[in-house]
């Protein structure tokens, strides 16, 4: 069995990266089984420019509300481009939450 190596990945596939090259993230719930595409350029907005892998331990399924996600990068074809519904970020929001405390 080889040994193996300690040494960082040199060709890191970070998502900037990934979206100049007009790749996409795949990204399923292990639980309830959904399926949905991102683009990388609007998760390095939200994550910053991470390598796709990690992009599953910053993800919540919105259905189940459960982190058993994989994250996976694909570069589809013209033909199956148009079949793929990518959900694109629309905003931001920063919620401010006030908490208060009573002192005695």
């Amino acid at each position: 069995m080889p040994e193996l190596s300690t040494r960082p990945r040199r060709n890191v596939q970070t998502l900037c990266l990934a979206h100049e090259v007009g790749q996409l993230i795949r990204v399923r719930c292990r639980h309830c089984n959904i399926t949905r595409h991102y683009l990388p350029g609007d998760l390095a907005k939200l994550v910053g420019d991470i390598p796709f892998w990690d992009v599953e331990g910053h993800m919540r399924c919105e259905r189940c509300k459960l982190r058993e996600l994989d994250a996976d990068i694909i570069l589809p074809s013209a033909a199956e481009r148009l079949k793929i519904r990518v959900r694109r970020l629309v905003e931001i929001r920063m919620v401010r939450r006030v908490i208060w405390r009573d002192e005695e």
